[in-house]
């Protein structure tokens, strides 16, 4: 598959050398902490609150985002819904569960990175097992 890009085509496992030279700098100071202080308290959260955590959990930081990436974790009851075609009621779960953890979600963020959110979103997707929780930050406002 090819994309494009700039009027010119390139193979889509190939990353550009912008994006390549990105991926090979060091983190920031602090940065690889602040991340994985992240990862631990939504981690801890889910434990928590939901019953189990993720298999994995990787989080990343741009000027105005945190992206909290979540693998596995979806319970045997889950998954034997999601077998049985029940992946609707499996997702509306898992939504209102999400939207009943934002304020704790909002509070963590807030907390480790001294920033205030402007906005929560989440998704799911079971097939993957993955969870996206992802916070905009407002910009340079420290949390209240």
């Amino acid at each position: 598959m090819l994309r494009r890009r700039a009027d010119k085509t390139m193979p889509e496992d190939i990353l550009h050398p912008d994006d390549d030279a990105a991926m090979r700098e060091p983190l920031a100071d602090r940065r690889g902490e602040l991340r994985q202080q992240l990862s631990n308290a939504i981690v801890a959260l889910f434990k928590q609150y939901f019953g189990r955590g993720p298999t994995d959990c990787r989080t990343y930081l741009e000027p105005d985002l945190v992206i909290i990436v979540l693998t596995g974790g979806y319970s045997a009851a889950e998954q034997t819904l999601f077998q049985a075609g029940k992946w609707h009621e499996v997702r509306q779960a898992r939504i209102a569960w999400q939207d009943s953890m934002e304020v704790r979600f909002i509070e963590t963020i807030e907390r480790l990175t001294q920033r205030t959110v402007k906005a929560f979103l989440s998704a799911n997707r079971q097939d993957a097992e993955l969870t996206i929780e992802l916070f905009v930050l407002e910009r340079d406002a420290p949390a209240a």
